[in-house]
Protein backbone atom coordinates (compact mmCIF):
# COMPACT_ATOMS: atom_id res chain seq x y z
CA UNK A 1 0.00 0.00 0.00
CA UNK A 2 2.94 2.30 0.60
CA UNK A 3 4.09 2.10 -3.03
CA UNK A 4 0.60 3.01 -4.27
CA UNK A 5 0.59 6.00 -1.92
CA UNK A 6 3.98 7.08 -3.27
CA UNK A 7 2.72 6.63 -6.82
CA UNK A 8 -0.31 8.85 -6.21
CA UNK A 9 1.59 11.63 -4.44
CA UNK A 10 4.83 11.29 -6.49
CA UNK A 11 6.84 12.91 -3.80
CA UNK A 12 5.54 16.45 -3.62
CA UNK A 13 4.68 16.68 -7.32
CA UNK A 14 1.53 14.54 -7.42
CA UNK A 15 -0.89 17.47 -7.40
CA UNK A 16 0.81 19.07 -10.40
CA UNK A 17 1.11 15.84 -12.36
CA UNK A 18 -2.46 14.65 -11.82
CA UNK A 19 -3.92 18.11 -12.42
CA UNK A 20 -2.05 18.31 -15.73
CA UNK A 21 -3.41 14.88 -16.71
CA UNK A 22 -6.91 16.04 -15.79
CA UNK A 23 -6.59 19.28 -17.76
CA UNK A 24 -5.27 17.40 -20.81
CA UNK A 25 -8.14 14.93 -20.61
CA UNK A 26 -10.70 17.76 -20.36
CA UNK A 27 -9.20 19.57 -23.36
CA UNK A 28 -9.13 16.41 -25.48
CA UNK A 29 -12.71 15.63 -24.50
CA UNK A 30 -13.73 19.17 -25.46
CA UNK A 31 -12.00 18.90 -28.83
CA UNK A 32 -13.70 15.55 -29.47
CA UNK A 33 -17.18 16.90 -28.74
CA UNK A 34 -16.50 20.12 -30.67
CA UNK A 35 -15.50 18.17 -33.80
CA UNK A 36 -18.50 15.90 -33.32
CA UNK A 37 -20.80 18.94 -33.17
CA UNK A 38 -19.06 20.44 -36.22
CA UNK A 39 -19.49 17.22 -38.18
CA UNK A 40 -23.21 17.00 -37.33
CA UNK A 41 -23.68 20.62 -38.35
CA UNK A 42 -21.87 20.08 -41.64
CA UNK A 43 -23.88 16.94 -42.38
CA UNK A 44 -27.16 18.74 -41.76
CA UNK A 45 -26.09 21.61 -44.03
CA UNK A 46 -25.18 19.21 -46.82
CA UNK A 47 -28.45 17.30 -46.42
CA UNK A 48 -30.48 20.50 -46.50
CA UNK A 49 -28.70 21.68 -49.65
CA UNK A 50 -29.26 18.35 -51.37
CA UNK A 51 -32.93 18.25 -50.39
CA UNK A 52 -33.75 21.80 -51.43
CA UNK A 53 -35.57 22.05 -54.75
CA UNK A 54 -33.67 25.00 -56.19
CA UNK A 55 -30.22 23.93 -55.08
CA UNK A 56 -29.32 23.12 -58.69
CA UNK A 57 -29.97 26.71 -59.78
CA UNK A 58 -28.07 28.21 -56.86
CA UNK A 59 -25.14 25.84 -57.04
CA UNK A 60 -22.04 27.46 -58.55
CA UNK A 61 -20.68 25.77 -61.62
CA UNK A 62 -17.20 24.34 -61.63
CA UNK A 63 -14.59 26.12 -63.67
CA UNK A 64 -12.74 24.17 -66.30
CA UNK A 65 -9.02 24.65 -66.61
CA UNK A 66 -7.44 25.24 -69.97
CA UNK A 67 -4.62 22.85 -70.64
CA UNK A 68 -2.38 23.49 -73.59
CA UNK A 69 -0.38 20.66 -75.02
CA UNK A 70 3.24 21.47 -75.53
CA UNK A 71 4.67 18.95 -78.00
CA UNK A 72 8.08 20.58 -78.36
CA UNK A 73 9.69 18.84 -75.39
CA UNK A 74 13.30 17.79 -75.68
Amino acid sequence: MNSFHEFIFMGKHGAYVWSSYLMTFIVLLGVFYWFRYLLKSLRSQVKSELNSSDSNAARPKARKLKVEKNESRD
